[in-house]
């Protein structure tokens, strides 16, 4: 029989009737004769009301503390679910991560998965029962609770299809699939039948929310058989589904646009040049679990370097700190940041072979008067920093101008268009 693990976004369960909503689509499952394993989230807006009710009482609170608070969340919609599930004839459990031996290693609101124990999941599947999982938690080594960051409750899902041996995992949430940009941004994105776990990686930290890039990271390690569906979608929805391979290899067609507007810039002013300057200001950041993502270094004068880079913006206070500290201590002249920046990125097939797409995507900018502030290429994704206040437009404009509005559920490759 086969094993399929469906994961709930907020949305999905964001209330009474959007709960009855999915346990009719598992009890539909249920009938075809598949196991299942359901993995879900807070109800929409609830870990958000969570920090602020902290927040009212620890302007800042402590880690460990609002870990246990935000994992009630997905407490109170996984019971709910199971309960639901009873009503329709469906035994179902319920369980935290606790109780499933979820654990997980690293700071409180971004740990790492490390281990399950499904022998409980197992016991159930083989019993007939529904696991009903709250995602987005685990517990340390110590036995506390902590949280797997936003989004997390994508990567409990993936963790879960890796340990059982699923046939899928299934990702429900509000949109039926990964576009070619936000089609909640733009109406002409078009949608993916299919795309390999690296396209959806380089999408996903470009800014395309429907998956967290942790999950894919951890689904392409694993090959978990991995699909995103819409909740909302009814029967014979296919959404996209993603392998191993490379859907590009044959069409070398794009995968679309992402915008990022949850990111913030750091600059270093008239640094001395020296061997290693980057990991000499920069390793501090990273070894406090701060991400780095933009780098760009520029010969100013007289010996001297400027050093740009860009982190997520809950991280600016923190980074900002580390950096003042090591640049005063080697000769910087200053330091400036901006939170203002949004990051627009091109991901596809081969971009650093094909310069021509680069250059459309800055000439296309340029004629919509958008400045760019720093870029970076690799080989599947280039991404340039914008003015915040730019990004949709930038958005909407290089969608256009690269061709994805053109025709189809996939972007024309750039062979058939005679680039």
């Amino acid at each position: 029989m086969a094993l399929w693990i469906l994961k709930f976004g907020g949305t999905s369960v964001g209330d009474p009737s959007r709960i009855d909503n999915v346990a009719r689509l598992v009890e539909r499952h249920r009938r075809s004769g598949i196991d299942l394993v359901i993995v879900v989230s807070a109800m929409a807006g609830e870990t958000d009301r969570l920090i602020a009710l902290a927040q009212t009482l620890a302007p800042n609170p402590d880690p460990r503390e609002l870990a246990a608070l935000l994992v009630t969340g997905e407490q109170v919609s996984a019971a709910l679910l199971a309960l639901t599930l009873h009503t329709r004839g469906i035994r179902s459990h319920s369980y935290t991560a606790w109780q499933i031996g979820l654990e997980a290693h690293g700071p409180p609101d971004e740990a790492l998965v490390h281990t399950i124990d499904s022998s409980r999941l197992r016991s159930d599947l083989e019993s007939g029962i529904v696991p009903v999982v709250c995602g987005f938690q685990g517990v340390d080594a110590a036995g506390d609770y902590v949280t797997l960051g936003r989004g997390g409750s994508d990567t409990t899902a993936v963790a879960l299809a890796a340990a059982l041996g699923a046939d899928e995992c299934q990702i429900y949430t509000d949109v039926d699939g990964v576009y070619t940009a936000d089609p909640r941004l733009i109406d002409a994105a078009r949608r993916h039948e299919q795309l390999s776990y690296s396209e959806m990686l380089e999408l996903a930290s470009g800014g395309a929310k429907v998956l967290e890039r942790r999950s894919v990271e951890l689904a392409g390690r694993h090959r978990v058989p991995l699909r995103v569906l819409s909740t909302f979608a009814g029967e014979g929805a296919r959404g996209t589904r993603f392998t191993g391979t490379t859907s590009a290899v044959h069409e070398e067609s794009l995968c679309g646009v992402t915008l990022s507007q949850s990111e913030s810039e750091i600059t270093i002013l008239g640094v001395p040049e020296q061997p290693a300057l980057a990991a000499i200001l920069l390793g501090p950041i990273s070894a406090a679990g701060i991400e780095i993502d933009l780098i760009v270094q520029n010969h100013a004068r007289d010996g001297r370097v400027d050093l740009g880079f860009t982190v997520p913006r809950r991280s600016l206070a923190d980074a900002l700190a580390l950096v003042r500290e090591r640049a005063g201590a080697i000769g910087a002249e200053g330091v400036i940041s901006s939170e203002r920046i949004a990051k627009l990125s091109l991901v596809g097939l081969g971009l650093k072979s094909h310069p021509e797409l680069i250059a459309r995507l800055l000439s296309t900018l340029a004629a919509e008067a958008i400045s760019v502030r720093m870029m970076a290429t690799a080989e599947i994704k280039v991404s340039v920093t914008i003015p915040e206040e730019d990004g949709k437009r930038a958005l909407v404009a290089v969608h256009r101008a690269l061709g994805f509005e053109e025709r189809g559920t996939k972007p024309p490759s750039r062979r058939k268009r005679g680039v």
